[in-house]
Formats: C-alpha cells, sequence, structure tokens
C-alpha cells in the first residue's frame, strides 16, 4: 500500500490540483493522481498554450498595423517555430509552479493511471493507495465523430503541435475551440473556413456580439458557413478537401490542415467508475448538489460531471466539494454568475443572462450598450471594434447579465461577474469610480445607458425594455429592446426598400463622414446590403428550380453597382446587359418586379418574359438587358443620338461587363460615339474575370480603361470596392458629359464573389485570389468606415440585417404567389404593332 490519505484525487488539471491544495488548506492529508503533466489538459495543451499563441498573433496583427503608432518596419515576418518555442516555456513555466505549490503544500503526488480498486482504495499503475474520499477530476478529451475521412484530420491536440503555419485551414466545428484557432491563424495569413452545423458559431454568444466578431473575421478573408454539414473528407490535388452541404446545395472547400473541432466528452477510460457504484450517463459522473456520487466517499468535479467545461468552474467545484468533505461548509455551487471568455480577435466574455435567454423565458430586461469607439483607452489603444452590453431588471436595476466584445474582453467581464453574482445594481455599478482613461469605463458607460444616463454617448429617448414572449413583439419577432447608448437616429426605423433620395449634386462634402451626411450615407449602405441579400436569396431561389435560365449574381459588386447607378439624374438614360440584378433596384425598380421577372411572372418587369437578361422600365428610363454580349453597346450610341437631336441635358450611361470589350460592337461604338460627339459615359464593370478567364489572358490590354484611350477620349480607372470613391467619380465624368456632349469611360475595379453564374462552380480561381479580395469585401469595409466615424454601430446592422431579410422574404413570397403569364400570349407581343391591343403592357411616355 502507498499510504493512506484523507482526500485522494484524480486528475492534476485545473479543477483536481486546486481541490487538492484547498484540501490540504483544511488539513486533509490529500495526494493526487496525474497520468500526464500537473496542470491537465488546460495547462498543457489547451488554455495556456492556445492563449500563448493567440498573444502571438495579436502581437504581429499590431505590428503590421504599427505605422499610424510611429512604428515602422519593413517585412515583417511570423517565426511560427519561435512562437512555439515561448509556448513550450510558459507551459513549463507554469507546469513547474503547480508542482512547486502541491510540493509545498504537503501534498504527495502519484504519476499513473488511476482506478478505483474498491472502496476507498486507487490503484494507480499497480500501486495502490488508501483514502477516506476521492475526488474524480478526470476531466475531458477531444470528440470524435463518424465522419469518412476523420483520420485525415487533426485535433485541438495536433495543431498546437503544426510545424509551420498552413496556407489553408478549413475548421470543422463553430465552438469556442473553433473560432479561436480559426481567429488565430486568419491573423497570421492562413485562408480559414469554417463549417458550422447549426444556424450560428459560438450559440452561447449573444447574435449581435457574434455578428461583430463574423464580420472582423471576413475582413481578415476567413470564410464561415452556417447551417452545413460535412459529408467526408478526402485527399485531393496533394491536399484535403471537405465535402460539405448547405441548403440543399453542395460544397467543397480545399485546405492543407482540417482541424476538427466538435466539442469535447468527459475522460473516464481505464478509471473504472461503474465498477466501483459510480452512477454514469451517457459517459460523465452523475453527480447531486453536492457533487458528491452515488458511491460512498466518492465526489467528482470539472468536464468529468458534463456541466460548464470551462477550467474555472472546474477549480471552484473543486474547492466546493472538498469543503463539503471537510465539512466546513455545505456547498452548493452557483452557476448563475459563471463567466464564459472566448479568445477571439476580439475577445468576447459574457456572463449571467443574454438578450436571447431572456426571450425565451420571458423574462423582461433593459438593455444598455458602450461602444469602445466611443471610449478613450480604447481609442489610444488603436482598439475601438466591440461593445459593452449589459441586462438589468427593469423594476429593480439589478444587474442580471453582461456580454463584452473588444479589446481585453475576458479581462473586464470579473468586474461585471462580481457584479452579477452579489446582486449589484446599475446604479452601484455607475456610483462606482472608475479610473479614467481606462477600459472598464465602458461597463459603467453601459449601465449609464441602460438607465438613460450615458455620458459619453447620446441617450435615447425612449426607456422601452425587452417584454415577455407572451407580450408585444418588435417588427423582426423579438421583444423590444433598450438601447439607450445608441444615438437617437440609429434606433429610427430601417429606410424603406425605395434607393435614397439624391441631392441635386454628388460632391466630397456630401460624402464626408460626418454626421450631418448620416441618413444619406446609411442609405447608400442600405441599397447595398439589400442587393447583396436579394442576390443570396435569388441563388437559393434557382437551387430551387424557381429561377431557369442563367441567374447571375452581384455579390462582391454592390459598390461599383450603387455607386455607379446613384450618380445619375433620374432624366439620365440606362442601357444595360450586365445582368445582374443590382443595377435594376438602384435605379428604383420595384425588387418585387425584379424578382418576379426572374420567376417568370405577369407581375415581372417584363411580364415574365425576359428572365435575368431582360430587365425593363421605361419611367426610369433603364432599357433592360439584351441576351447578346455587347448587343446593347451600339443601341447605347442610338440613345445619344435622340439626346443629341432633341437638345436635351441628359446622358446615356452604359454599363457593361470586361467581357464585351473584346467584340467588335465595343469598338464600333466607342468610335461613333467619339466621333459625333455624343453624351454617353460607358461604364465597365470589371470584375477580373469573363466567365472561366482572367482578364489579362481573356484581352491583349489588361488594363481596360486604356483601350477608350485609343478614341482620344478621357478615361478613367477607380476603385469599383470603394462605394464613395465610385460615386464621386463617377459624377464628375457624368457632369462633364452632360456639360460638354463628350463621351467618356470608367473603368470601375471590382470583384464577384461568387462564379459566372449560380451554376458556375468557379474552379478556375486560385484560393489566394479570393481571399485577397474577399478581405476587400465593399459592404464590411464601408460597415467599418460608418463604425469609425461614429455613425452607426453593429446593433445598427444587426437590426438592419433582420429587416432586410424579412423584406427579401416578403419579395420571394411576391413573386412565388404571382401569376404566371397566359401561355397563349407568351410568344406574341415581339413586334411594336401586337400591343395595340393590351394597353396594360404599356408603359406610360417617357
Amino acid at each position: 500500500m502507498a499510504g493512506a490519505f484523507d482526500v485522494a484525487v484524480i486528475g492534476g488539471g485545473p479543477g483536481g490540483y486546486v481541490a487538492a491544495l484547498r484540501a490540504a488548506q483544511l488539513g486533509a492529508k490529500t495526494a493526487i493522481v496525474e497520468k500526464d503533466r500537473m496542470g491537465g489538459t488546460c495547462l498543457v495543451r489547451g488554455c495556456i498554450p492556445t492563449k500563448a499563441l493567440l498573444q502571438s498573433s495579436e502581437l504581429y496583427t499590431l505590428a503590421k498595423a504599427g505605422q499610424p503608432f510611429g512604428l515602422v518596419a519593413d517585412n515583417i515576418s511570423f517565426d511560427w517555430p519561435a512562437a512555439q518555442k515561448r509556448k513550450g516555456q510558459v507551459v513549463d513555466q507554469l507546469v513547474k509552479g503547480v508542482e512547486g505549490l502541491l510540493k509545498a503544500g504537503g501534498i504527495t503526488s502519484f504519476k499513473g493511471s488511476a482506478r478505483l480498486a474498491g472502496k476507498g482504495v486507487v490503484d494507480v499503475s499497480g500501486e495502490q493507495l488508501q483514502a477516506k474520499d476521492i475526488v474524480i477530476a478526470t476531466g475531458s478529451t477531444v470528440a470524435r465523430i463518424p465522419l469518412p475521412g476523420a483520420e485525415l484530420t487533426i485535433d485541438s491536440d495536433q495543431i498546437l503541435e503544426l510545424k509551420e503555419v498552413p496556407r489553408r485551414l478549413a475548421v470543422i466545428g463553430g465552438g469556442v475551440v473553433g473560432m479561436e484557432f480559426a481567429a488565430m491563424f486568419a491573423a497570421l495569413g492562413s485562408k480559414v473556413t469554417v463549417l458550422e452545423m447549426l444556424p450560428q458559431v459560438l450559440v452561447m454568444v449573444d447574435s449581435d456580439l457574434v455578428a461583430v466578431y463574423t464580420k472582423h473575421l471576413s475582413g481578415l478573408g476567413g470564410e464561415i458557413h452556417t447551417n452545413s454539414k460535412v459529408s467526408r473528407v478526402v485527399k485531393q490535388n496533394g491536399g484535403l478537401q471537405v465535402q460539405f452541404s448547405a441548403g440543399g446545395e453542395g460544397g467543397a472547400v480545399d485546405a492543407d490542415q482540417v482541424l476538427l473541432a466538435v466539442g469535447r466528452v468527459p475522460f473516464t477510460q481505464g478509471l473504472d467508475a461503474d465498477k466501483a457504484g459510480v452512477k454514469m450517463d451517457r459517459g460523465r459522473v452523475v453527480v447531486d448538489e453536492h457533487l458528491h456520487t452515488d458511491a460512498d466517499g466518492i465526489w467528482a468535479i470539472g468536464d468529468v460531471i458534463g456541466g460548464i467545461m470551462l477550467a474555472h468552474v472546474a477549480s471552484y467545484e473543486g474547492v466546493c466539494a472538498v469543503e463539503n468533505i471537510a465539512g466546513h461548509g455545505n456547498r452548493v455551487p452557483d452557476y448563475h454568475a459563471a463567466p464564459n471568455c472566448i479568445y477571439t480577435d476580439p475577445e468576447i466574455a459574457h456572463v449571467g443572462l443574454g438578450e436571447k435567454e431572456a426571450k425565451e423565458k420571458g423574462i423582461a430586461v433593459k438593455v444598455g450598450r458602450f461602444p469602445f469607439a466611443a471610449s478613450g483607452r480604447a481609442l489610444t489603444l488603436g482598439q475601438s471594434e466591440g461593445y459593452a452590453k449589459v441586462l438589468a431588471d427593469p423594476e429593480t436595476g439589478k444587474l442580471l447579465g453582461a456580454h463584452i466584445i473588444g479589446p481585453r474582453a475576458t479581462d473586464l467581464i470579473a468586474e461585471a461577474t462580481l457584479a452579477v453574482q452579489n446582486g449589484l445594481t446599475l446604479e452601484q455599478l455607475d456610483l462606482t469610480i472608475h479610473a479614467h482613461p481606462t477600459l472598464p469605463e465602458s461597463l459603467m458607460e453601459a449601465a449609464l445607458a441602460a438607465q438613460g444616463r450615458a455620458i459619453h454617448i447620446a441617450n435615447r429617448r425612449s426607456d422601452t425594455t425587452t417584454r415577455a414572449a407572451s407580450g408585444p413583439t418588435s417588427p423582426q419577432g423579438g421583444g423590444e429592446v433598450n438601447m439607450q447608448n445608441r444615438e437617437k437616429d440609429m434606433a429610427a426605423t430601417i429606410k424603406p426598400s425605395t434607393p435614397p433620395s439624391m441631392p441635386s449634386a454628388i460632391t466630397p462634402k456630401l460624402l464626408e463622414l460626418k454626421k450631418d451626411n448620416r441618413d444619406f450615407l446609411l442609405g447608400l449602405h442600405r441599397q447595398m446590403q439589400l442587393i447583396r441579400r436579394f442576390e443570396e436569396r435569388a441563388q437559393e431561389q434557382y437551387t430551387k428550380a424557381k429561377i431557369g435560365g442563367y441567374c447571375h449574381l452581384n455579390i462582391g459588386e454592390e459598390a461599383t453597382v450603387v455607386g455607379g447607378v446613384l450618380a445619375l439624374k433620374k432624366n439620365d438614360y440606362i442601357f444595360t446587359s450586365y445582368r445582374e440584378h443590382g443595377h435594376a433596384i438602384a435605379r428604383g425598380i420595384d425588387p418585387k418586379a425584379v424578382m418576379a421577372e426572374l420567376f417568370g411572372k405577369e407581375t415581372g418587369t417584363s411580364h415574365g418574359r425576359g428572365g435575368s437578361m431582360h430587365m425593363f422600365d421605361a419611367n426610369l428610363r433603364f432599357m433592360g438587358g439584351y441576351g447578346i454580349v455587347g448587343g446593347h453597346l451600339p443601341l447605347a450610341v442610338g440613345g445619344g443620338w435622340a439626346v443629341k437631336y432633341h437638345k436635351q441635358k441628359d446622358v446615356v450611361f452604359c454599363m457593361f461587363g470586361d467581357g464585351a470589350t473584346n467584340i467588335g460592337a465595343f469598338h464600333e461604338s466607342l468610335n461613333m460615339a467619339k466621333v459625333f460627339h455624343l453624351p454617353v459615359v460607358w461604364f465597365c464593370i470589371n470584375n477580373r474575370y469573363g466567365m472561366g478567364t482572367p482578364v489579362e489572358a481573356a484581352s491583349a490590354v489588361a488594363d481596360i480603361y486604356k483601350k477608350a484611350c485609343a478614341y482620344d477620349m478621357e478615361s478613367i480607372q477607380i476603385d469599383g470596392m470603394d462605394l464613395r470613391e465610385v460615386m464621386l467619380r463617377t459624377s464628375e465624368i457624368v457632369e462633364k458629359t452632360r456639360h460638354d456632349s463628350e463621351p467618356r469611360f470608367i473603368e470601375a475595379l471590382c470583384y464577384r464573389f461568387k462564379g459566372h453564374s449560380v451554376v458556375d462552380p468557379d474552379k478556375y480561381r486560385s484560393a489566394e485570389d479570393k481571399e485577397k479580395f474577399r478581405k476587400a469585401d465593399p459592404i464590411v469595409a464601408f460597415e467599418h468606415e460608418l463604425e469609425k466615424s461614429g455613425l452607426a454601430d453593429e446593433e445598427y446592422f444587426k437590426n438592419l440585417r433582420q429587416e432586410i431579410d424579412a423584406e427579401v422574404r416578403e419579395i420571394i413570397q411576391y413573386a412565388d404567389e404571382s401569376p404566371d403569364p397566359k401561355v397563349d400570349d407568351l410568344y406574341k407581343y415581339v413586334y411594336a404593332d401586337q400591343w395595340e391591343n393590351r394597353p396594360e403592357l404599356k408603359s406610360e411616355p417617357v
């Protein structure tokens, strides 16, 4: 017998070693058994090593963005082996620290695998020790799923030992582990793709915080696919490929490494717990409210009991258990204030009640938010992304929950945890003096905001609170929320789907990111967001066979389309065969009529006869598409002749893709427009790919605007991913042409995020190519500008997305329920004289 003890703890993780130390403090002769290194998974393969590497990636990110701070360095690179070495040093130091604490506490340590070998007996690799009470703290292990090709993946242990940063990383599972590694490797330059089966990654986090994080990850080139079920992992082209399905559509992600991060499960292998009379339930040890098992003298804590699988919860449970053993207390763990920390970038932390949970349980709350963009300390750090949010009882002001996304959120949550644990009120929180300038001030300001008394942001007049689920709901279906920290205008009802009213002239001052321009700028953003969601849902409808023929998508080109079209006046003409649908919506055509046309319905823009290639509205002077590539360019010349003949001050705006510049009609049209001084602005949307061929391979002149120079025509090239640049530069060119009736040429460089059409598998573009431009997503970029300027916050964007989702659902329902064209009429009305007896098909004269 190796010895007799009062308490024996099986497992040296943060639950086990803390339990052992507390037992020793209470006078118990204590032993601890660990089969690996002291500190357990958390210290050796989990919390600590991952945070060490995350700190390295954070420093790398800060260094790359150091120029505004005065930090100027060329060719900054990341040394992965050096980061790995530091990680090992941190782990070694902490392991030695735990070993030293146990030794100093008079605790006897045993190394080996433990087995329950009878009442009060623990077998450690053949050596037995006796204990009056035994605490099982064996933790958890990586979960595996029966996935074909799972042997090709790596888990959260193996990814820590990679020899190099993978160029492409696919992550199966959008939980905490998966998203932390996604954040780290995206920051280090990996092309990261996350596949999550549920509708949201980080399901334990409020959706508004998740939206901030996913947008940040998208800005790094990362992609997240929710509602995606992985079917298999296979070897492909010297690497790996993850095949999945989402929304009835198949997909595939190429990767160099695939991380399988689908959670953790309690670890009891070899323990023989059931033989010792310990009740088990699907692998976990069952305990009562005092953490005691069914077996006399055996207790269990931490991940092995399958509760909240967090290191700090295990430590807390360890203290509770040994105090119950020692008879010094009747401890029943209280989990209502258990904080959860997620070390993504930006960091996320929360404690207590969330908005979703409050709604589901019918709990009334009032909510206050404070953006880090208004925090002096956050601005000095150059880390102003995110906000602090508090939830409180509307009657008593008692703090019920706090949620933070932003710089050092995982440190800030401690104050909120203390407040929630002790039932403090918003007033008690805001009456506590907070040092300035510090990040914790943001929590105080959020508490003030919930009371309508925020100091450093404007308060809303309304004092509404989230009502019980059975009470009145908002248009989005959720309870009304008091967001007093937002500007009054931010809380206003989202604008309808019509384009924003346009001023008499587009000027640099109008496009400045200032409060006076807020409504106009948010209107532009709304149009981009509406077009994005319209196109995404159109793609879904195509896969459901609701839309026939080709279906081209505007995804990624929203800034070019909105900026270009809205730079025009209502009396200007648009000729286009650019077959995506955003330009029609931006011009003011009812999105319902656009979707109905795609569905082939009588209520469509061309009464169901044109589809994706024939959008038309004479009243809006929108001369819709033609199936022949470039076939509308000569028609635009004809329109220019008509304007010139009638001596009007109108402009003909001709939109086309890069593919049209390689045909004769393009050159003939530009030549004629120049020779006869026609008021035509040629607007080339160059998304860099003509069907499956890069522009530089399809054209002798890669810079298309230079082709127009051959006709002695003023030509410019603009950044089509920058909404404000597109609108300003396009307006300048259009107004020049209006003034002197000279044709001009604009090439807008943008990037389509999807293939040439819905059926295009898009395999001809490299992952590096896609990643480069996905980081420049025009909507995400514009939202960052609006946030940094204080014109909008993530809550506004969240509400906007919800309203647009609802609007697009109505659009689809309208199209779906609209009548089909009369079968007998489908081949009629091709020629003008056939329209005479169908006046309802004729538009009003322009």
